[in-house]
C-alpha cells in the first residue's frame, strides 16, 4: 500500500521504494525481537521465553498469542522520551505522546473509543512492571505511566495485543505492556549513561538532560545475585516554559537468590523500587488554530504557544475537610511518588509440578498542582467573572463594572460594564457585559475572531488552579500452580491455576485552587480584578488574591472542584488454563473469574452558607475581597457506597505447525472491562446510586496469524476482529429550577473494528536490515450514544415559545472516531563493525474526531534519525534526531469555548466549519547526544 508523503522529503520517497519491494508486517503468531542497530545476529526468535499474557513461562513457538519483545539495544537506541514512545515500535498500537513524558494515550487494534484524554489513556490496556500492574487500578488523572520511567535497569519491553490480555492481565482486554527489568545474577555488569538534548530548535537554552546507571553482580557460585539502578532527568519539553516541568528521577534495587532443597529448586527475587519526579502535561496548552481540517494555524502565535502562567502564582488553598489547608504552587507541575516492594517465588518440585508466587505492595501518590483548564473566552461572556465567583457572590445582579488590571504595572487593561434590568446609562443595548468605551481597550491580541458564535474578539484565557493529591496503597498478587502431564497417547497436557488477588486503598484530597483570568499571550500572568458597583456611593470588591486568583476553595463542580474520596476495592480472580500439545497441534484455553467489591465514602463539597452575603467577611474578616468568601464546606453526611461486580472471561486458541518453519494459529476471546474508578459517581450531587455496575462492556475478540521464519527474513500476518458492545455512557442533566442536577439513565454505544497486522524484516545484505511494521484497520461505530436536552416537565426549563419536549436518547452510525485505518513504522539499520545508524519511518493515517466524520486529524508524518560509534567494546556514543524533517501534525483538536445550548459538537462543525479551535501537535524536531559506558 503506497503512503502519500510530502514531496520535499526525497529521503522518505526512497524509504517508500524500498519497502514497496515487501510485504509489510507486524508481529503475528507469537514472539518477535525487534532488529537490534548495532548489527548483531538476532536471537531465535522462537526460543525467545514470554512472560507477558500466558499462565506459565513458555517459549514463543509454544505460545498462541500475539506478543512482540523490545530488547536493550532497541530502547536504546531510538532515544525515548517517554515510556509510551516506546510502544510505537508495536505492531497494533496507537500512541499519542504529545502530552510530554506522561499522561499518554495508548489505544490497540482500533480500540480507541474513550481514550481521546490523556486522563486516561491506558484505559483498554494495561501497563506493568515485572508482571503485575504498576497501578492497582486506573483513574482519571492517575495514569500507569506516571509512575513508570525507562532507563538503565530496563531489560525488555513485552507487548500482547488482544486475545490472551483479559485472562492473564490485570482488567485490560485489549493488550498488556509488561517492562521487565534486569536483575544482578542474570544481568552481571555495570553501565553509566548520560543523555543531552534540545526538544525544540527555537529554545535551544532549555537543555534535556538524563543521567542513567546500573550495577549487577553475582556470587562466584552464580547462585546469588544483587543490582541496583536508576536515573535522574531535567527537561524542559518543547515549549518555552520559564521552569523545567520534568525533573527527578528514580533508584530500583533487586537481590536474587537460587537454592536447592529434598524438594526442588526455586527462586526468590526482592526487589524495591523509589521514585521522586514531576512531570508537567504539555496538552493541558493547545495552540490556536482556524479550521477542523484543514487546519490554519494562522493566529500569531504558530504552533508553539505558551499560555502556561508565569510569575509567583503559588497561594494557600483552605479546606473544608478538618479545617486543613493546602498550598497550591504551579512551577511544580505533577509530583509523582512510588514507593513499591516486591517478592517473586519461583519452586520447580519436578515431576512436572512448579509453583509461582509474584507479590507486589506499592504506594504511587501524586500532587496535581498545574495551571491547567486553560480554556479561551471573550472578556464579555458571563463564563469569565462566573469563574471568578461574581455568580456565587451575588455580584451578577448587581449594576457595575469589573476592571481587570495588570498586577506587575497597575495599569487597566479594560473594563466590563454589568447591565441588569435595573441599571441605566448608556451602553445598555450591547447586553448584560459590555466594553466600556471610555476605557482604553488594552487586550493583546484583541482582533483575533472566531467565526463563530462561541469565539468572538477580545478573548482572554482562563486558568484554573489544579490543586489534586491522589494515593493508592496497593497489594497485589498472582499465583499460580503448573503441572506438566505426559498423556498415553505421547502427548503432553500442561494445567495452571492460580489467582490474581489486589486490595487497593484509593484516596483522592481535591481542593479547588481557584480560577484566574490571563491575557492571551505568550507566558500570561493572571489580571488584578475588581468589581465597582453603580451606585451613589460606589463599593469595590476584590474578586482576586494577591496571585490573580478568585473563588479560592470553592466548591468547583463535579470534576475538578474541592472534594474528598475514600474507597476500599478488592479483587479475587481465580484462574485456569489448559495447554494440550501433540506433534504439529497445540490447543490453547485460559478462563478467569472475576469478583470486585468496592465499598467506602465520598464528600462532594458545596459553597458555604454565608458567601453570598455582603457583610461576611470570609476567612480574612474582610467583606470586601470576595476572593476568600467562598470557600467551600463539608457536607454533613458523606455518600457511602458498597458495591460487587461479578464477571467471567475466557480465550481459546489453536495452533499448527507446518514446519520449524511456518505456524499458524487461531484465537477467540470474550472478555469484559471493569469500570474501575465508577465509585466516583456515587455523590451527593449525582445520585446514580441506582446504576447497575455489573453491565460492563463485552469484548469479543478473534484472530488468526501466520508466521514464516527463514535465516535473513520472516513475515508475520494476523487478521483481527474486536466487537465491543454495551459502553455505558454517562450524562447529567438540570431540572426544571435550572439548578438541580440530576443523572440521565445509562444509554450504550457499540463499536467494531477489524483489520489486518504485518511484521516484516529481512537483511538486505550482512549490514543493512530492514523491519516495517503495518496495521490496516476499519473501525466502526455501530452505535454511537448521546443524549439531546429536552425542556420542560422534570426536566429542563424551556425558553420561551419553546414547547415542551423530555431528554431523548440519539444513536448514530459512522466511523469509529479517532481510530486510525494505516498505522506504519518503518526502520532501515546500517550496521559496521563500529558504527552505524537508522532511518526510520513513522505515520498515523487520518482520523476522525468524531461519528459524524466532518472533522479529520489529518495524517501524522514523522522521520527519526539515529547514530551511533563504538569506541571498543565498552564505550558507545549515540546520535539521535527525532522528527528530522519537522513536521507538526494535529493531534488533537477541540472547539474554543463553550457549545452554544442545543447544539452538538457535529452540528457546530457543519455550521461553523472554520471556527477558532484548539490544537495540539506532535513534538518538534530535537536532538539527543548520549554516551554510554559499560564496565
Amino acid at each position: 500500500m503506497k503512503l502519500k508523503l510530502k514531496r520535499r522529503h526525497p529521503a522518505v520517497l526512497a524509504w517508500q521504494a524500498g519497502a514497496g519491494l515487501l510485504v509489510l508486517g507486524s508481529t503475528a503468531f507469537a514472539q518477535t525481537t525487534m532488529a537490534p542497530a548495532s548489527g548483531k545476529a538476532d536471537a531465535d526468535p522462537a526460543q525467545v521465553v514470554v512472560v507477558t499474557g500466558v499462565l506459565h513461562d513458555t517459549t514463543a513457538d509454544k505460545a498462541a498469542i500475539s506478543v512482540t519483545t523490545l530488547d536493550e539495544e532497541r530502547i536504546r537506541a531510538v532515544a525515548p522520551v517517554s515510556a509510551a514512545d516506546l510502544l510505537t515500535e508495536i505492531p497494533g498500537v496507537v500512541v499519542t505522546s504529545d502530552a510530554g513524558e506522561s499522561r499518554n494515550t495508548v489505544y490497540t487494534r482500533g480500540i480507541s473509543n474513550g481514550t481521546s484524554a490523556g486522563t486516561v489513556g491506558y484505559y483498554w490496556n494495561a501497563l506493568m512492571e515485572d508482571g503485575l500492574p504498576v497501578v492497582g487500578g486506573l483513574f482519571s488523572n492517575f495514569s500507569p505511566d506516571m509512575f513508570l520511567r525507562v532507563d538503565a535497569t530496563t531489560r525488555t519491553v513485552q507487548a500482547v495485543r488482544g486475545g490472551s490480555a483479559a485472562v492473564t492481565g490485570p482488567n485490560a482486554p485489549a493488550g498488556l505492556f509488561n517492562y521487565l527489568s534486569k536483575n544482578g545474577l542474570d544481568n552481571p555488569g555495570g553501565m553509566i549513561g548520560a543523555r543531552l538534548g534540545v526538544e525544540n530548535k527555537d529554545h535551544p537554552g532549555n537543555l534535556y538532560q538524563k543521567y542513567d546507571f546500573y550495577y549487577g553482580a553475582r556470587s562466584a557460585d552464580g547462585t546469588l545475585g544483587w543490582s541496583v539502578g536508576g536515573d535522574y532527568r531535567r527537561s524542559y519539553g518543547y515549549r518555552d516554559i520559564a521552569y523545567a516541568p520534568n525533573r527527578g528521577g528514580q533508584i530500583k534495587a533487586n537481590v536474587k537468590k537460587l537454592y536447592r532443597t529434598d524438594m526442588g529448586n526455586g527462586s526468590l527475587l526482592l526487589s524495591v523500587k523509589l521514585l521522586d519526579d514531576h512531570t508537567g502535561y504539555l496538552d493541558i496548552v493547545r495552540p490556536l488554530a482556524h479550521g477542523f481540517g484543514p487546519i490554519t494555524f494562522d493566529t500569531p502565535f504558530g504552533q508553539t504557544a505558551n499560555f502556561i502562567p508565569t510569575g509567583d502564582l503559588a497561594h494557600a488553598i483552605p479546606s473544608g475537610l478538618n479545617g486543613r489547608t493546602d498550598y497550591w504552587d504551579p512551577s511544580q507541575f505533577a509530583r509523582n511518588k512510588g514507593r513499591a516492594l516486591g517478592l517473586k517465588w519461583d519452586h520447580d518440585f519436578g515431576n512436572g509440578w512448579k509453583l509461582g508466587n509474584n507479590m507486589r505492595y506499592q504506594v504511587n501518590e501524586v500532587h496535581h498542582n498545574e495551571a491547567e483548564g486553560i480554556s479561551y473566552q471573550s472578556i464579555t461572556n458571563s463564563t469569565v467573572t462566573n469563574n471568578l465567583g461574581a455568580t456565587l457572590a451575588g455580584l451578577n445582579s448587581t449594576p457595575g463594572y469589573y476592571t481587570f488590571i495588570d498586577r506587575a504595572t497597575g495599569q487597566v487593561i479594560a473594563r466590563v460594564n454589568q447591565r441588569t434590568a435595573a441599571s441605566t446609562g448608556t451602553g445598555a443595548a450591547c447586553g448584560s457585559l459590555c466594553l466600556q468605551s471610555t476605557t482604553p481597550n488594552l487586550l493583546p491580541n484583541s482582533t483575533i475572531n472566531g467565526n463563530s458564535p462561541i469565539a468572538n474578539s477580545n478573548l482572554t484565557l482562563g486558568v484554573s488552579a489544579i490543586n489534586n493529591r491522589m494515593r493508592s496503597t496497593d497489594i497485589v498478587d498472582l499465583f499460580t500452580a503448573n503441572k506438566s502431564i505426559r498423556l498415553a497417547d505421547a502427548s503432553a497436557l500442561n494445567v495452571t491455576a492460580g489467582a490474581y488477588l489486589a486490595w487497593i486503598h484509593f484516596v483522592r484530597d481535591s481542593l479547588n485552587g481557584g480560577q484566574g483570568v490571563m491575557p492571551l499571550q505568550n507566558s500570561p500572568d493572571p489580571f488584578d480584578v475588581t468589581f465597582t458597583t453603580q451606585a451613589a456611593t460606589p463599593v469595590t470588591y476584590q474578586l482576586t488574591n494577591p496571585q490573580g486568583f478568585g473563588a479560592v476553595g470553592g466548591p468547583g463542580g463535579n470534576s475538578v472542584g474541592s472534594l474528598y474520596d475514600d474507597v476500599h476495592t478488592r479483587e479475587v480472580s481465580p484462574l485456569l488454563g489448559l495447554t494440550w500439545e501433540k506433534d504439529k497441534w497445540l490447543l490453547d484455553f485460559g478462563a478467569r473469574y472475576t469478583h470486585y467489591n468496592f465499598h467506602g465514602k465520598n464528600y462532594r463539597y458545596v459553597t458555604n452558607p454565608n458567601a453570598t452575603s455582603r457583610s461576611f467577611g470570609g476567612l480574612d474578616g474582610n467583606p470586601l475581597t470576595i476572593y476568600d468568601n467562598l470557600y467551600a464546606v463539608v457536607p454533613a453526611e458523606p455518600v457511602t457506597f458498597n458495591k460487587n461486580v461479578h464477571y467471567f472471561q475466557y480465550t481459546g486458541a489453536v495452533s499448527y505447525s507446518f514446519s520449524s518453519k511456518q505456524i499458524v494459529h487461531v484465537r477467540y476471546t470474550l472478555g469484559h472491562k471493569n469500570g474501575d474508578g465508577y465509585w466516583n459517581n456515587y455523590d451527593a450531587q449525582w445520585k446514580v446510586d441506582a446504576t447497575d455496575p455489573n453491565i460492563l462492556p463485552v469484548i469479543k475478540q478473534a484472530e488468526i496469524g501466520y508466521t514464516y521464519r527463514t535465516k535473513g527474513f520472516s513475515i508475520e500476518a494476523t487478521p483481527y476482529f474486536v466487537d465491543i458492545d454495551k459502553v455505558g455512557v454517562t450524562s447529567y442533566g438540570t431540572l426544571a429550577d435550572g439548578v438541580t442536577p440530576y443523572t440521565r439513565p445509562l444509554i450504550y454505544s457499540h463499536f467494531r473494528s477489524y483489520g489486518i497486522e504485518f511484521d516484516n524484516r529481512f537483511r538486505i545484505a550482512r549490514w543493512l536490515g530492514m523491519h516495517n511494521i503495518l496495521t490496516l484497520n476499519e473501525g466502526k461505530a455501530l452505535r454511537s450514544a448521546a443524549w439531546a436536552a429536552g425542556c420542560g416537565g422534570v426536566l429542563r426549563a424551556c425558553a420561551a415559545g419553546v414547547a415542551p419536549t423530555p431528554d431523548t436518547p440519539v444513536y448514530t452510525s459512522g466511523p469509529q472516531e479517532r481510530a486510525a485505518k494505516v498505522v506504519y513504522n518503518g526502520t532501515l539499520n546500517a550496521d559496521f563493525d563500529h558504527y552505524g545508524g537508522y532511518y526510520r519511518f513513522r505515520y498515523i493515517g487520518k482520523r476522525p474526531t468524531t461519528t459524524a466524520a466532518l472533522a479529520y486529524l489529518p495524517p501524522n508524518r514523522v522521520s527519526d534519525i539515529g547514530l551511533y560509534y563504538n569506541y571498543g567494546d565498552k564505550l558507545r556514543f549515540d546520535f539521535n534526531v527525532n522528527n528530522v524533517f519537522n513536521d507538526r501534525n494535529a493531534t488533537q483538536i477541540g472547539v474554543l469555548g463553550s457549545l452554544p445550548t442545543g447544539v452538538t459538537l457535529d452540528q457546530f462543525i457543519a455550521q461553523y466549519p472554520n471556527a477558532l479551535t484548539t490544537v495540539q501537535t506532535n513534538a518538534p524536531r530535537s536532538f539527543f547526544f548520549s554516551a554510554t559506558l559499560q564496565f
